[in-house]
């Protein structure tokens, strides 16, 4: 009989690595991915852990963060590395441990999901946001298909009106800005989000600063006094770049296309740019920058609590979110797997040892 289990680290941790062995890194990005993010660190990693004869089968992760829900400070959760034995899928194990996870949190987030795993959370009462797109640039065709994506893009541009990019001073660094300068950006744009992860210091430092593996630089936008007006995320890895966050003004179609001019000249030798959003006015600004918007659209699910909401507030759960490509786990693991062998691992006597963190 499979039964849902508390999480015990010295006991669990160990079956519930066993059960992701086709992550060859993922043993190297434990701590920084579920202990050592600001939301386990005040809040505790309660992730959900099946077992059956003493046995993980089953493990949902989740990752607390703090949000905005429609403009107000909450906890949520984000849920994330998701896995079922393989011999038993099929068998009500998945259902049975979102069944649970619906008790960790009133609101549950997940982005970059699979075909079935969405299908089984519609079922449950999750809400799909049908606003995330991907975005792309090409500079070098590599193909037939990416030519025809370039006239498509070059037409894009077109017919979509420029907006002048509007930043005083505009550099790129290797590390975040001061904490007290993040922080009180952030408490000055906060206001003009509906449902967005707070981007805080100690959160954009976890994120991207704290990665063992990937390395991301900063666009930072100032006014003539040198006060941070925006914050761009960037992360480039064979010639491909891309914008992975954004924490600026909600609503400043020039500040967001200065971001996207920086992108575009600090790195002229790239073969393609690209991002993935929610935001209506950084889409606008990029396909007139001459990115299209491609058909993949990552599908980003959302849970609230009938005890929370009402069920008409439930049903509008899915609207007004500010999403990043950043804000999916999707985007660490990837950066994860990307830099593994090549920057930040030696392989001897079959180990994989850490140069550096």
């Amino acid at each position: 009989m499979v039964d849902i289990k508390p999480y015990e680290e010295h006991r669990h941790r160990e079956q519930v690595l066993n059960l992701f062995s086709d992550v060859a890194f993922k043993r190297d990005i434990w701590d920084y991915q579920f202990l050592d993010n600001p939301g386990a660190r005040a809040r505790g990693f309660a992730p959900v852990v099946a077992e059956e004869e003493g046995s993980v089968v089953g493990f949902n992760a989740v990752v607390p963060v703090s949000i905005l829900w429609e403009g107000r400070p909450t906890s949520a959760m984000w849920s994330c590395d998701f896995k079922v034995n393989q011999g038993l899928r099929g068998k009500g194990i998945g259902r049975l441990i979102k069944v649970e996870l619906a008790q960790r949190s009133p609101i549950l987030m997940s982005f970059g999901i699979s075909p079935v795993a969405a299908i089984v959370l519609e079922r449950m009462g999750w809400q799909a946001n049908n606003e995330v797109h991907f975005l792309r640039r090409i500079r070098e065709p590599r193909s037939f298909r990416d030519w025809a994506l370039m006239v498509f893009q070059f037409g894009t541009k077109l017919i979509t009106r420029r907006t002048p990019p509007m930043a005083d001073s505009i550099s790129v660094t290797k590390q975040l800005p001061a904490k007290d300068e993040i922080d009180a950006l952030w408490n000055s744009i906060a206001k003009g989000y509906d449902k967005a992860v707070v981007r805080n210091w100690s959160y954009l430092d976890w994120r991207y600063q704290q990665h063992p593996f990937a390395s991301y630089q900063f666009i930072e936008l100032r006014d003539r006094g040198r006060t941070l007006k925006a914050l761009g995320v960037v992360r480039e890895y064979g010639r491909q770049v891309r914008l992975v966050d954004y924490l600026g003004p909600a609503k400043s179609k020039g500040i967001k296309a200065a971001v996207i001019e920086a992108i575009l000249s600090n790195w002229p030798g790239a073969s393609s740019y690209s991002a993935m959003t929610s935001d209506l006015e950084l889409k606008q600004v990029m396909k007139a920058a001459g990115f299209y918007q491609g058909r993949e659209q990552p599908r980003f699910f959302v849970w609230a609590s009938p005890e929370r909401e009402s069920v008409a507030e439930t049903q509008q759960c899915i609207q007004g979110w500010f999403v990043m490509g950043g804000d999916s786990d999707g985007e660490l693991l990837q950066s994860a797997r990307e830099n593994w062998n090549e920057k930040d691992t030696n392989k001897e006597g079959g180990e994989c040892r850490l140069k550096t963190l």
